[in-house]
């Protein structure tokens, strides 16, 4: 189990509005992939997408859940959410510290550099960490997400 900080329960359960058994990544997880099988609207986040935005100070949390939410997921729309979401805050905020994870996991999941063809640069195109995504993305590219292309299998 991967267990909250109790600090961080405390401003899910609160700011977030999360049921209270939302103590680990792995509570977490399928409720966020229930919330996120589908495209809502715009203006329509559900609470646990406001779960998952707290742990953007929390690399090893964010890698933690998104390890388990891309094999969990069904739906291209669910990694869409993961890439435009917890990956691409992960890599803006924490690149330098997780870049070496982030290219292993591509080079051995499919399903990872799937993910990765939804990410973008958030202003920083020319950073070092930027080139690096985009070559542990570059195989990926032509059948991605971009490119309409298929979740890959688990």
């Amino acid at each position: 189990m991967t267990p909250f900080p109790p600090e961080l329960v405390t401003v899910i359960c609160a700011a977030a509005d999360a049921p209270d058994g939302v103590r680990t990544i792995e509570a977490l997880v399928p409720l966020w992939l229930f919330d996120n099988r589908e495209e809502r609207d715009e203006d329509d986040f559900p609470w646990s997408a406001l779960c998952v935005f707290e742990l953007r100070d929390h690399p090893e949390l964010i890698w933690s859940f998104l390890e388990k939410a891309l094999a969990g997921a069904e739906t291209v729309w669910q990694v869409i959410m993961l890439a435009a979401g917890p990956l691409e805050d992960l890599i803006a905020d924490h690149g330098a510290e997780m870049i070496d994870r982030i290219e292993r996991a591509a080079r051995h999941s499919p399903r990872f550099r799937f993910a990765l063809t939804g990410v973008w640069p958030q202003g920083n195109r020319a950073s070092p960490i930027w080139a690096r995504i985009e070559a542990a993305r570059e195989g990926a590219m032509a059948t991605g997400i971009d490119a309409g292309g298929d979740l890959p299998p688990r």
